[in-house]
C-alpha cells in the first residue's frame, strides 16, 4: 500500500520564546517557536473595540517560517557591525544553526551551520534524551551548547574584525560572508574537568565576568524522593571560564550539598549578579563574593535539606515545573506549574550579596511552557497546555516601612523571609538606604489560540446547517471535537475546516451573473447600511432597494436596459458611480448627477474605484481616468486620458488605497518590512553600554536614565503620524508583465518582467524599454486572469498583491526596502505568501464539460453576448462578520481573511458548490452579512456564525471546561457529546491496609506549610453540541481513587431496538490505592435516555442512567465493541462480554496477550490491540466458536501511543504510532516468506512526523469529482478508499491517504528532486526530517512507502520556470503533479 501524509493543522503549542531585534536594531520582536514553526510578532497598541484591557496592545504577525525539524532551544546574540540579531536555534540531535533575518526577500537566512553528532560525542547512545540547551554569553562573547549531556560545545564570536592567517577548516566553518564573525567551534568533555560533571540538569551564563563564565547545575550521583533518609543534598554547581583563544576551560568557582530537588538556573542580572538556583521547595542565590543565601517555601524543604534555609510563614508553594524571567535587576517572575505567578524580590545586601528574598503572588494565568519579557511593561506566557498570552505590568515603588502600618507592621517584618527582628528593633529601617517594595499589577492584553494538546478526538453532526438539504454539494458535513488543555486550561476545541454561513433567506434569480452593493449616506434611516443592489443580467440591470424589505425600483436614475460593468461608491459614500459598456452614471441616492458616454475603445472591458478617482480598461486596452469634482454643491465626473507606456496589450486592471505607507517613491532613512507603528529611529541603533562594573555602581542614575529613554523608544502606546493617504493602479500586459502607475498622473514606478512566472520574490525590473517590441508570450507560459492589491487588515495597512495566474491563486505581501535603484519607483518589493489552496480542477474538464457561463476560450467572467466585459472572481470585503479579506468565487469558493493579528488565513466554503458572485451586504435584518450567487441562480442573504473564532488555521470553537478533559465520544441517538473531565484537588487520607486490600481511608494532619499531592476525582458529562453547555442532571461523579482510562459510545447487542443494536455509553475505570494493594478496576455501563424537559429547558430530555456498575479483578486498560459484544483489556488479559438483558456482563472469552495493552480497535471481528512495549497484535473473535485467536503481531519492540486502520478498497492497513514520533504501516500478507506463515505482520512504511500522535479516527473519501457534476459522474469517480486523520500532541493535525502506485511513482520521484532543489533552511533536510527514528538498536531496514505531502506541497509555491524543471527532470508536466495534488486534495477536503 503507498500513502502520502499531510498536514492540514500546524502546531500551536508555544514551547520556546525570545525577545529581539529581528528586523532591525530600532525595533524589537517576540520570537516564539511552536514544533517546526518559527514566529515573529510584533507588539503594537491597539484601539479596536473589546480590547481585554486599558491598555489594549496586541500582537501582530509580522512574520512565520516553517522549519524541517523541531526547535529543542531558541537563543540570540547581536553580531559585529549587525543591523539585527542573529537567532541560535538547536534541533536533534546535537544541530545548530545560526539564522536571521533577510531583507531582501522577506525570508529567513541561514548564517552558520554546526553539527556535534560525531560517534566521539554521542558515546554510543542510540536514542539522545539528553536536550541541546543553547546559551549565549550576556555580552555576547560565545555561544554554548549542550551536546549529548557529556560535552559542552562553544561557538566564539569575534566582535573585532581581524583576519587571521590562518582561515579555520573545521566541518564547521560558517560561509565565507560572515566568517569575520565566527572563531572555531570546539567541545568542552565535562567529564575531563576537576569536578567531573555529569547528569546536567541547566546551564547558564553568569553576569559580570571578564571572560565568558559557564554555570552548570548537576547532580552527580541522582536520588530521588523515596531515598531522601540515605542520600540527600546531592546538586552541586560548577563555574568554568571559558578561554575563547588557547580552547582552555579552568574551574574558577564550585558549590556542593545543594538540595536534591533543584531544578534550574536563573542569572541574575548586574549590578547584583550571581545565580538563583530554583528548587521544588526553595530558592538559593548563589555568589561567588558572597555565602550562599537559602529559603524555604514550604515545610518540605526542612526534612528533605541540610542546606541551611531561612524559613518563612504563611507560605507554601512548589517550584517545579515553573518557569522564571528578571523583569528588573530585583525582581524576577514565576509562573508556576498550577498557573499562579509570584513576583520574588531581590533585597541586597552590600556590593555582591542577598540579605532577603521577598515573595508576592500577583495573578492567576495560563500554564506555561515558556516566559520572556517584551519591551519594558510586558510579559509574554507561552503555553502547550493552553492559549499563550500576553500581560501588562505595572509596577509602584513605595519605601518598605511605608508599606507596614500600625496594625500589620509586625505581622509584615515577620513575614519577609530571613529578616532577622533582632537587627531591625536595634538598628531600625534606614529609609534612605533600605531596599523599595514594589506592587505589581497585571493585567491581560491579548492572547493566541492553541487547541493542543489533543487528548482525544471524536466525530459529530454539525448542528447550525442552514436550509437543510440545500447545502449538499459537499458531501457529508461533519465536525470535529477534541479535548485540549489541561487543567483550568482544559476545553473542548469544536473544529471545521470550511466556512459554513448561516442563511437567512433565499432568492431565485437565474440569469444574474453579477452584483453590487452601494451606500447612499444621504438615506438617513439607514445611514451606515447598503442602501441598493444591483445585478447584472445578460442583456439588462436589476435595481433592488435594501431596506426592512428588499424591493425593485421601478423608476430610478440606474441605467436598467444595459448589463452593467461596475457598481460602487465614490465620495465617501455619498455618490454612487453606475459603468454600463457604453455610458458611465453619477448618482445620489435614485437621482442621476452626471451622465458620461463613452463611445470609443469597443466598449468597457472593466473598471474599478479608489475614491475619489476610477480607473476604466476599454476593450481595446486603452485606459480611461475619471475624478469626481464638486463644486458649489453639484458633483461631476471630470474625465482623463491618461498615457500608458506602450507595450503588450493590457489584459487586467486594478486600483489600490494605500493607508499603509509603504508605497512611497521617497527614499527612507531605515528599511520597513510591515506598516506597523514602530517608534522612530532617529535615535539611532541601540548599542550595548561601554561602561565598566565600577562606572556603572558609580553612576546608576544614568543607567536608569538611559533605560527609562530606551523604554520610552520601545512603547508599543507611540503615536504614529498620520500617514497619507496615496493611490494606484496595477495593470497586467498580455506578455505577463505587471506594472503600477500613480494615480491621478500615471507616473510608472513599478515595473515587473514576466510576472506570470510567479517568482518567489517580485523586485523592480526597472522601465521597460519602448523601442524594444514586446516579446510574444510563450504557449507553455502561464497567463494571468485576474490582478488585485488589497489592504487587508481593520485599517487596510497590509498590502497584499493577488492574482488569478493559470487559474492558480497567488498572494504576495509587500515589504519594504532601503532603497532602489531605480529614481522615481517605490521602494518596496513583494514576497509569496504560502498557502496550500488550489482552485483549478484540470482533471474535471476531460469529464464534466464547463459551466455555461464560462465556455472554453474564454477568460473567467466572459460569457453570452457580452464576451468582453469582465467579471471579477476576487472580491475584496470588509466588515463580514468583524472580518476582512478577498472572497476568491469559483467552483472552489475560499475566504482570504486577516484580522486584527495580521495573520492570513485562507478558509474554503464548498458546502454550496460553485459561487458565482458575492457582495458584502449591510442591513438591519443581516447585519454584516455578504450575499452570494450560486451555480443554481439562488442568491443567498447570508451571515457568518458569530460562535466561531475565524483568526484560526481552521474555524474553531473553543468550549472551556477549567478542568482537563480526558475523553469525548458523540452519542448518535441523542445527538449529544459524552466527555469525561477531572478536577484535581488536595490528597488528605490515606489507605490503611489489610493484607492486600484496602480496609479504609485515614485522614492525615500537617502544618499549614506542607504541600499535599493532588489528585483527580473523574465524572462524566453530557454536552449538547446546540450550545455547548453541560446537559442539567446528566453529570455522574466516579468514586475516590477511581481514574478512568477508557471511555467510548459502543453499539451493543440489546433486544430493545429492531436492529438488534443499541449505544450505550461504556467507561473503564481504575482504583490504584499504591504499590500494596492490588490494582483492580471498573466496568460501569450508561444509558441516555429521553424524558420529558422541564419547561423553558429544552436541553433537560434527556438523562443518564447507570445499567452496570461491578468492580473487575484487574485494570480497565482499554475497551471496544466487536459484533455487539463488548471487549474488554485488563492489562494483558482480554475479556469478551455479552451485556445480557442490560443488567449483567456475561463472560463469552477470553485470551492472553503481551504485556499491558491499553489500546483497542474493532473492524468486524478483527481486533488490533496496542501493547505499551511489544507494539500491536491482531486478533479475531469466532462466534461459531465463541474464542478469541492471535492472528498476527509484530515482531519489532515499539512503545504505542495509539493505532488505527488504513483502508484502501479491498486493502486494510494497520497504522501505528509510537514515542520516538513515527508512524508505522503494517500489514498482513502470509504468502510472503518473511511473515513465516502470517505468524508476523510485514512493515510497509516508517515514517516520522516529528509529533507525538495520540489519536486515530478514519473517514470515507470524498469524491473526486469537481462541484456541480451529475450523480452518475460522483459515482464514477468515487472509490472505496478511507482518509486516516491524526492528532497530536502539540496540536497538529495531520492525515494518511492511500493512492495508486502509478501516482506515488511519479510523485516520489518529484519528493527526491524537491530534497535535492530547494533550499534548505537552517540546514535542515527534510529527508533525514521524516526519517525512521528508534529508542534502541534493531537490525531492520525502515520502508519509505509515504510521502511527504508538506514537501510536495511546496512544489505549487515554486516559479513557473522551477515547475517546468523539476517536471521535465521527472519526464511530466506541471500540469500532471497538480492535477495528482488536486485530487488528493479533493478526497481529503472533509469538515
Amino acid at each position: 500500500m503507498y500513502t502520502i501524509y499531510r498536514e492540514v493543522h500546524p502546531p500551536t503549542g508555544v514551547e520556546h520564546c525570545i525577545e529581539c531585534h529581528f528586523f532591525d536594531n530600532c525595533r524589537k520582536s517576540l520570537v516564539v517557536a511552536a514544533a517546526s514553526a518559527l514566529r515573529v510578532y510584533d507588539l503594537h497598541s491597539s484601539k479596536r473595540e473589546g480590547a481585554r484591557s486599558g491598555t489594549g496592545a496586541q500582537l501582530i504577525l509580522a512574520g512565520e517560517y516553517q522549519l524541517y525539524g523541531n526547535v529543542q532551544s531558541l537563543d540570540k546574540v547581536q553580531l559585529s557591525q549587525a543591523k539585527r540579531d542573529t537567532l541560535l536555534l538547536s534541533f536533534k540531535d546535537a544541530k545548530l544553526s545560526l539564522v536571521e533575518y533577510d531583507p531582501e526577500n522577506n525570508d529567513l537566512r541561514t548564517v552558520s551551520l554546526h553539527c556535534f553528532e560525531e560517534d566521539e560525542l554521542s558515546g554510543g547512545l542510540v536514542n539522545n534524551y539528553h536536550r541541546p540547551v543553547v546559551r549565549v554569553d550576556p555580552d555576547g562573547r560565545c555561544a554554548t551548547m549542550l551536546v549529548y549531556g557529556s560535552h559542552l560545545a562553544v561557538l566564539p564570536f569575534r566582535h573585532d574584525v581581524v583576519f587571521d592567517e590562518q582561515e579555520p577548516t573545521s566541518p564547521t566553518t560558517p560561509s565565507a560572508g560572515h566568517a569575520k564573525d565566527f572563531l572555531p567551534s570546539y567541545t568542552v568533555e565535562l567529564q575531563s574537568l576537576t569536578e567531573r560533571v555529569c547528569n546536567v540538569k541547566d546551564i547558564q551564563f553568569l553576569h559580570g565576568y571578564n571572560s565568558p563564565t559557564v554555570f552548570l547545575l548537576y547532580e552527580p550521583i541522582p536520588t530521588w524522593a523515596g531515598r531522601i533518609t540515605l542520600r540527600r543534598d546531592t546538586h552541586c554547581i560548577v563555574a568554568i571560564s571559558l578561554n575563547t583563544s588557547d580552547h582552555t576551560s579552568p574551574v574558577i568557582w564550585t558549590v556542593g550539598n545543594l538540595p536534591f530537588d533543584c531544578c534550574y538556573a536563573l542569572p541574575v542580572p548586574r549590578p547584583i549578579g550571581g545565580m538563583v538556583i530554583v528548587g521544588a521547595n526553595s530558592l538559593l542565590y548563589l555568589n561567588q563574593s558572597s555565602p550562599p543565601y537559602g529559603v524555604s517555601l514550604n515545610s518540605t524543604a526542612e526534612s528533605t535539606s541540610n542546606f541551611p534555609l531561612r524559613k518563612q510563614t504563611a507560605l507554601c508553594i512548589t517550584m517545579d515545573c515553573s518557569h522564571s524571567v528578571f523583569v528588573s535587576d530585583e525582581h524576577f517572575v514565576a509562573a508556576l506549574r498550577g498557573g499562579e505567578i509570584f513576583v520574588f524580590t531581590l533585597v541586597p545586601e552590600g556590593m555582591r550579596g542577598v540579605r532577603n528574598i521577598l515573595c508576592e503572588k500577583v495573578a492567576s494565568s495560563v500554564i506555561t511552557s515558556c516566559v520572556c519579557k517584551v519591551l519594558e511593561n510586558y510579559l509574554f506566557l507561552g503555553s502547550r497546555l493552553g492559549n499563550s498570552i500576553v500581560l501588562s505590568y505595572t509596577r509602584k515603588a513605595h519605601d518598605f516601612e511605608d508599606s507596614l502600618d500600625a496594625s500589620n507592621k509586625k505581622r509584615k517584618v515577620e513575614q519577609a523571609i530571613g529578616e532577622d527582628l533582632e537587627d531591625l528593633e536595634v538598628y531600625g529601617i534606614d529609609t534612605k538606604t533600605g531596599p523599595q517594595l514594589h506592587t505589581f499589577k497585571f493585567e491581560v492584553c491579548d492572547s493566541l489560540l492553541n487547541i493542543g494538546p489533543i487528548a482525544n478526538v471524536t466525530l459529530g453532526e454539525p448542528v447550525f446547517l442552514s436550509c437543510g438539504d440545500q447545502f449538499t454539494q459537499g458531501g457529508i458535513e461533519l465536525e470535529m471535537v477534541a479535548c485540549s488543555g489541561h487543567g483550568k486550561n482544559g476545553a473542548l476545541s469544536v473544529l471545521q475546516r470550511g466556512v459554513r454561513p448561516q442563511v437567512v433567506t433565499t432568492f431565485e434569480l437565474p440569469g444574474c451573473s453579477n452584483m453590487w452593493t452601494v451606500f447612499s449616506k444621504d438615506d438617513l434611516d439607514a445611514s451606515d447600511s447598503h442602501s441598493f443592489l444591483i445585478l447584472r443580467r445578460q442583456e439588462s440591470t436589476m435595481v433592488l432597494r435594501t431596506g426592512q424589505e428588499i424591493t425593485e425600483l421601478d423608476t430610478s436614475g440606474f441605467a436598467t436596459q444595459a448589463p452593467t460593468v461596475f457598481a460602487g461608491n465614490v465620495g465617501g459614500g455619498r455618490f454612487i458611480v453606475q459603468v454600463t459598456c457604453t455610458d458611465v452614471r453619477l448618482l445620489k441616492g435614485e437621482q442621476q448627477m452626471h451622465f458620461l458616454p463613452l463611445d470609443m475603445g469597443g466598449g468597457v472591458k472593466s473598471c474599478d474605484i479608489t475614491d475619489p478617482y476610477g480607473v476604466i480598461l476599454l476593450v481595446d486596452g486603452a485606459i480611461v481616468l475619471l475624478e469626481l469634482k464638486e463644486e458649489n454643491g453639484t458633483a461631476s465626473l471630470e474625465i482623463e486620458w491618461p498615457e500608458v507606456k506602450k507595450g503588450s496589450p493590457i489584459v487586467v486592471m486594478s486600483t489600490y488605497t494605500d493607508r499603509s505607507g509603504l508605497f512611497t517613491t521617497e527614499a527612507a532613512d531605515h528599511q520597513l518590512t510591515s506598516p506597523v507603528v514602530r517608534p522612530s529611529p532617529a535615535n539611532g541603533k541601540t548599542s550595548q553600554s561601554s561602561v565598566d562594573e565600577e562606572d556603572e555602581l558609580l553612576y546608576g542614575d544614568i543607567k536608569q536614565e538611559k533605560k527609562e529613554e530606551s523604554a520610552q523608544q520601545s512603547s508599543p502606546h507611540q503615536q504614529s503620524t498620520s500617514t497619507p493617504i496615496t493611490h494606484w493602479c496595477v495593470i497586467c500586459r498580455e506578455d505577463g508583465s505587471l506594472e503600477v502607475y500613480r494615480i491621478p498622473d500615471f507616473q510608472l514606478v513599478f515595473c515587473i518582467r514576466n510576472f506570470s512566472t510567479c517568482r518567489r520574490t517580485l523586485i523592480d525590473s526597472g522601465p521597460m524599454n519602448s523601442s524594444v517590441p514586446a516579446a510574444a508570450p510563450a504557449s507553455n507560459e502561464q497567463s494571468v486572469q485576474e490582478v488585485l492589491i488589497a489592504g487587508l487588515g481593520p485599517e487596510g495597512t497590509y498590502p497584499h498583491l493577488l492574482a488569478l495566474v493559470d487559474r492558480e491563486l497567488v498572494v504576495y505581501k509587500a515589504f519594504g526596502r532601503v532603497q532602489t535603484q531605480n529614481p522615481g519607483h517605490l521602494h518596496i518589493r513583494f514576497s509569496k505568501a504560502t498557502h496550500k489552496v488550489l482552485l483549478s480542477d484540470r482533471k474535471s474538464s476531460k469529464v464534466v464539460p464547463s459551466p455555461s457561463n464560462q465556455p472554453d476560450g474564454l477568460e473567467p467572467g466572459a460569457e453570452g453576448k457580452d464576451e468582453h466585459i469582465f467579471v471579477p472572481r476576487l472580491r475584496q470585503f470588509r466588515d463580514v462578520g468583524g472580518l476582512y479579506g478577498v472572497f476568491i468565487c469559483g467552483p472552489y469558493p475560499h475566504w482570504l481573511l486577516m484580522s486584527h493579528r495580521a495573520a492570513l488565513h485562507i478558509h474554503p466554503m464548498t458546502i454550496d458548490g460553485e459561487v458565482v458572485s458575492f457582495a458584502p451586504f449591510h442591513n438591519v435584518n443581516c447585519p454584516n452579512g455578504f450575499l452570494y450567487f450560486n451555480s443554481e441562480g439562488e442568491l443567498r442573504i447570508c451571515v457568518l456564525p458569530s460562535h466561531l473564532t475565524y483568526d484560526s488555521h481552521w474555524p474553531v470553537r473553543k468550549v472551556p471546561l477549567k478542568n482537563t478533559a480526558h475523553f469525548v465520544s458523540y452519542h448518535m441517538e441523542s445527538k449529544t457529546h459524552a466527555v469525561i473531565t477531572s478536577v484535581a484537588s488536595p490528597v488528605t487520607m490515606v489507605p490503611r491496609l489489610n493484607g492486600d486490600e484496602m480496609e479504609q481511608m485515614d485522614t492525615v494532619e500537617r502544618d499549614e506549610q506542607f504541600p499535599y499531592p493532588s489528585e483527580k476525582k473523574f465524572y462524566l458529562q453530557l454536552y449538547s453540541p446546540q450550545s455547548w453547555e453541560a446537559v442539567p442532571h446528566t453529570k455522574f461523579g466516579l468514586e475516590h481513587l477511581d481514574r478512568v482510562t477508557s471511555m467510548k459510545v459502543l453499539r451493543l447487542r440489546s433486544q430493545e431496538t429492531l436492529s438488534g443494536r443499541k449505544e450505550f455509553i461504556v467507561v473503564g475505570a481504575t482504583t490504584v490505592c499504591g504499590e500494596d494493594v492490588t490494582c483492580r478496576g471498573k466496568i460501569l455501563i450508561f444509558d441516555v435516555t429521553e424524558v420529558i424537559p422541564e419547561p423553558g429547558k429544552p436541553l433537560t430530555k434527556h438523562k443518564l442512567k447507570c445499567l452496570y456498575n461491578q468492580e473487575q479483578k484487574g485494570p480497565i486498560s482499554a475497551l471496544e465493541a466487536v459484533e455487539g459484544l463488548l471487549l474488554s483489556c485488563m492489562g494483558q488479559k482480554i475479556f469478551m462480554w455479552h451485556f445480557k438483558d442490560n443488567k449483567d456482563l456475561v463472560g463469552v472469552a477470553f485470551i492472553d496477550t503481551e504485556i499491558y495493552v491499553h489500546t483497542a480497535h474493532a473492524l468486524k471481528n478483527f481486533i488490533l490491540i496496542g501493547d505499551v512495549t511489544r507494539s500491536v497484535q491482531l486478533l479475531r473473535y469466532q462466534e461459531n466458536l465463541k474464542t478469541l485467536s492471535l492472528i498476527s503481531q509484530d515482531p519489532l519492540p515499539a512503545n504505542v501511543y495509539a493505532c488505527g486502520y488504513v483502508i484502501d478498497g479491498h486493502q486494510l492497513s494497520f497504522i501505528v504510532s509510537d514515542d520516538q514520533q513515527n508512524l508505522m504501516l503494517l500489514q498482513y500478507q502470509p504468502e510472503l516468506p518473511e511473515s513465516s506463515g502470517g505468524l508476523y505482520l510485514i512493515r510497509r512504511t516508517d515514517f516520522n512526523v516529528c509529533a507525538h500522535v495520540n489519536a486515530f479516527f478514519h473517514v470515507q473519501s470524498r469524491s473526486s469529482a469537481p462541484l456541480g457534476a451529475s450523480r452518475e459522474v460522483k459515482q464514477m469517480m468515487t472509490d472505496k478508499r478511507h482518509v486516516t486523520f491524526l492528532a497530536a500532541l502539540d496540536g497538529r493535525i495531520g492525515l494518511v491517504l492511500p493512492i495508486t502506485e502509478k501516482m506515488f511513482r511519479r510523485l516520489h520521484m518529484l519528493q527526491i528532486r524537491l530534497v535535492q532543489g530547494l533550499p534548505h533552511t537552517a540546514g535542515l533536510n527534510p529527508k533525514s526530517y521524516r526519517m525512521f527514528r528508534s529508542s534502541q538498536p534493531v537490525l531492520y531496514c525502515p520502508q519509505r512507502n509515504m510521502l511527504d505531502g508538506e514537501l510536495l506541497w511546496q512544489y505549487t509555491q515554486l516559479s513557473w520556470k522551477d515547475k517546468t524543471d523539476f517536471a521535465k527532470q521527472i519526464g511530466t508536466t506541471p500540469t500532471q503533479i497538480l492535477e495528482d495534488l488536486k485530487e488528493i486534495d479533493k478526497v481529503t477536503a472533509h469538515f
